[in-house]
């Protein structure tokens, strides 16, 4: 049995936390990060916990050998997660969400080898339909063991007996979830999947020109789309304007940029994401990350020596 505890303060570290889940994460509201999770794993089951104090976006990769459940604690206003169910997440190859501040999910992975139904339909989003008195009291239950291992983190490993406790608890309470419990297929699924795939596209265009990234027009011209549908898919999916979200990702592209090699001029590493104006790159930057782009790289420099 293995129990970690990541506490970080920069969204790009928080997404490498999670062991064996492919991550990179970007901050798309302003203000300074904290993050946590909360990570219980055995041969058999995984269950961990995380939680962040600002907005989200999330590309992830997800163990392959294993179904992946979400029911959230907190998901203030986001359609993805709904807290009166249990989320399966997809089979594919790459997984996108928005998670919106002050997120609080619980997350269970079990052996795909164990509940085979679960693997119906399992390319798309999927829920369960599980009774409301159940759901609740599972997920208490894992809250409620989540909170114990936080709260007694700096303290002594656990006792051989009680993380064999843990674990069997753990164990029960997805079987007990699960036993009498049906796949439902996604509410609305013609139009959550045509504006997931505008907000994918858009993305996908950004990313493949960053020194000279289209504009919003120029993207609904290669979309075939109106700005007003542009506009709304993106209200719907992330909760912000197009300008807003995209320009976000643009600036934590950066601060990626940095985080790996801050060595490099800040003009360099804000060119290569198609920022040339230096003192609109420094007030963005600093608006989203409450911190100046010299003083991230001086404490990188500082890091490293």
């Amino acid at each position: 049995m293995a129990i970690t505890l990541h506490r970080c303060l920069d969204a790009a570290e928080h997404a490498q936390r999670l062991k064996g889940w492919q991550q990179e994460a970007s901050q798309i509201e302003a203000g300074v990060f904290s993050g946590e999770i909360v990570d219980v794993s055995s041969h058999e089951v995984r269950l961990f916990r995380e939680s962040a104090n600002l907005g989200l976006y999330q590309q992830m990769h997800f163990p392959e050998c294993q179904w992946h459940l979400v029911t959230p604690v907190r998901w203030p206003g986001a359609p993805l997660f709904d807290a009166g169910t249990v989320t399966v997440l997809p089979s594919c190859e790459q997984f996108w969400s928005v998670a919106p501040s002050h997120y609080d999910l619980l997350v269970v992975s079990i052996d795909r080898g164990r509940h085979a139904w679960l693997g119906r339909h399992e390319h798309r989003l999927r829920r369960l339909d599980v009774p409301a008195a159940l759901l609740n009291q599972v997920r208490g239950q894992w809250q409620s063991m989540t909170d114990y291992l936080r709260h007694r983190a700096d303290r002594a490993p656990l006792p051989p007996a009680l993380q064999q406790s843990l674990i069997q608890q753990l164990e029960e309470s997805i079987e007990l979830l699960l036993c009498d419990t049906t796949l439902v297929g996604e509410p609305d699924v013609a139009n959550y999947r045509t504006r997931r795939y505008i907000v994918d596209r858009c993305q996908a265009l950004i990313r493949s020109r960053p020194d000279d990234p289209p504009s919003l027009m120029a993207l609904c011209g290669q979309l075939r789309i109106s700005r007003r549908t542009l506009q709304y898919s993106f209200q719907s999916e992330v909760g912000q304007s197009p300008v807003t979200y995209l320009r976000a990702l643009r600036l934590n592209a950066v601060r990626r940029s940095l985080l790996h090699d801050p060595t490099q001029t800040l003009a360099d590493a804000a060119a290569a994401q198609g920022f040339f104006h230096q003192s609109y790159f420094c007030r963005e930057y600093r608006r989203l990350f409450q911190e100046a782009p010299s003083a991230t790289r001086a404490r990188l420099l500082e890091i490293g020596r």
